[in-house]
């Protein structure tokens, strides 16, 4: 130190330093930081593909197809050649579903409990009729067309959704379509039931037979919507290739 101030020959100014993290005067390492893992993809029970199905409008498919079989069985009979001779309104309401299901070859089943009359017997009123006004054929046709065009529309409808597999996506809409199409038909076999009364007078009661009904409104859809996706599957690939 010198007479007119502090000793500065070394000019160099020192820059104060941090205190360093202590405990009780012992310094304390950092801990080191983890490295992010990556994210495990998520688990699930279902295919990616059944989860994102549209289920329930497939439902809603299946019932609209329904509705429309129905409503063009009814306007043969009631517009066209074909008639019923029953005076209740109900009872013919519930024929044109009798006729419907019969053109699913689901039989009407009839029985009786009556002490005299007990017993149950299947019949179609489409297998062999004589001079019929309208032929049984078209009657048969109507639902294979109608499931055609209800896969074809359900497939067009849906564009970047669909699987990648043409026969996933066969299996896909058939099933979806197919549920829709028997849970609906189910629930019509108690709607569609009429008391009839026989020669003895004798009381029954006629409704579509049920074990039927379960295999063939689900394997039609199955087998005929599918095809129509397949056709849209198909027609849909070819354009986007052209």
């Amino acid at each position: 130190m010198t007479r007119d101030g502090p000793d500065d020959a070394s000019g160099d100014e020192h820059e104060p330093t941090a205190p360093a993290d202590t405990n009780g005067g012992t310094p304390i390492d950092e801990p080191p930081t983890a490295s992010a893992e990556p994210a495990q993809p998520e688990s699930h029970l279902l295919d990616e593909s059944l989860r994102t199905f549209p289920w329930l409008r497939a439902t809603g498919v299946a019932a609209g197809t329904l509705v429309v079989e129905y409503a063009l069985v009814a306007a043969v009979f009631v517009l066209g050649p074909s008639n019923v001779d029953m005076p209740s309104l109900s009872d013919r309401l519930i024929q044109y579903g009798f006729v419907l299901y019969n053109a699913h070859h689901v039989p009407t089943l009839v029985t009786a409990s009556d002490a005299e009359v007990y017993g149950a017997a299947a019949r179609n009123v489409l297998y062999g009729v004589e001079n019929p006004s309208v032929p049984p054929l078209a009657f048969f046709l109507l639902p294979l067309v109608a499931l055609v065009v209800a896969g074809a529309l359900f497939e067009r409808s849906r564009g970047p959704s669909r699987s990648d597999s043409l026969l996933e996506e066969i299996a896909l809409v058939g099933t979806g379509i197919g549920l829709g199409y028997v849970l609906v038909g189910f629930a019509g076999s108690f709607v569609f039931v009429r008391r009839v009364t026989f020669d003895s007078g004798a009381e029954g009661q006629a409704a579509p037979a049920v074990l039927w009904l379960l295999i063939l409104l689900f394997f039609i859809p199955f087998l005929f919507a599918g095809l129509g996706a397949a056709t849209s599957y198909l027609y849909d690939t070819r354009v986007a290739q052209a």
